[in-house]
Formats: C-alpha cells, structure tokens, sequence
C-alpha cells in the first residue's frame, strides 16, 4: 500500500467511489470515528486508480464495481489518530452490481468492522463527512475546479 510513514508524519494515496443511487450517497466510517468518508482505500504500488476501487470495495464488501469518470481530486492535510497526515486522494464515479438494496450494512477492512450507509444528499450538511469538500460538491454547491486542498493540521500540534 502507498502509505508511507515521514519522521512523525504518513503519506497516503487513496482513491475513493462515489455510489449514488435514488438520491443518496454511500458512506463509510469504522464504529469509533465521528465522521462519514466515501469508500476507497489506499492504492498499491504500481495499480491503476481505477483499479485501486475495485480491490477495495471487493476487499471490504465482497461486491463487484464498476468504475466511472474521475470527479476530483484532493490534496488533504489532517491529523487522524493523533497522527499528522498528507493524503493524494482520486474521487472517481462507482457503481455497485451486486446491490439489493439500501440497507446499511458492514463491511471489513482487515479486523475492523466498517459501517456502510446511505444518507441523503440533501441531508450531508448535518453529518460529519471528510474532506468537506465532499457534502459541498454532492449537494449542489459545486465550484469550478476539480483539484481540492485542505488543511486540517492543528498548527500548535506541528
């Protein structure tokens, strides 16, 4: 995987799906974090990122996807787990074959459990959903560019 630890810093390549079906977005999150993220996970070295999300929604759901056009990409800075990280993330479009339905369901990411849930698009604005810029694009407020950056280092932890 492209996560390479920096002195006390990780960099991570992640690609991520955007499932949208009847009005909602597919969301993810392990049971103790306070936030929603799209899908995905980290790339291998030398895997095509389109081939990254098909990997991983297999690894982690067992289902089949299909990958579409890319829709943005992200330079992320954040502190996770009390550790400073730098993220290169690819957004692409996903559709899922094997779904019956909406239901929430659980997922693996090796030992860890994953929650999946669908949650309107008109509702992102009152969840946690990382990057931000996620709820901003999916409900309508779209800007332009499809390059993103964000910067959420607690400066006095630097």
């Amino acid at each position: 995987m492209i996560s390479l630890p920096i002195g006390d810093a990780l960099f991570n390549y992640r690609v991520a799906g955007v499932a949208i079906l009847n009005g909602k977005v597919l969301l993810h999150k392990t049971p103790s974090d306070k936030f929603w993220s799209l899908p995905g996970g980290r790339a291998e070295l030398f895997e095509f990122s389109k081939n990254t999300l098909i990997r991983e929604m297999m690894e982690e759901t067992g289902m089949h996807v299909t990958v579409g056009e890319m829709l943005w990409v992200s330079e992320n800075f954040f502190v996770y787990n009390s550790i400073k990280h730098h993220e290169i993330g690819f957004y692409f479009m996903m559709e899922i074959h094997e779904l019956e339905n909406q239901s929430d369901f659980l997922g693996k990411e090796g030992s860890e459990d994953l929650l999946f849930k669908w949650f309107d698009i008109s509702e992102l604005h009152s969840i946690k959903v990382y990057p931000e810029f996620i709820a901003g694009q999916l409900s309508g407020n779209a800007e332009p560019a499809r390059n993103f950056t964000a910067d959420f280092r607690d400066l006095d932890a630097f």
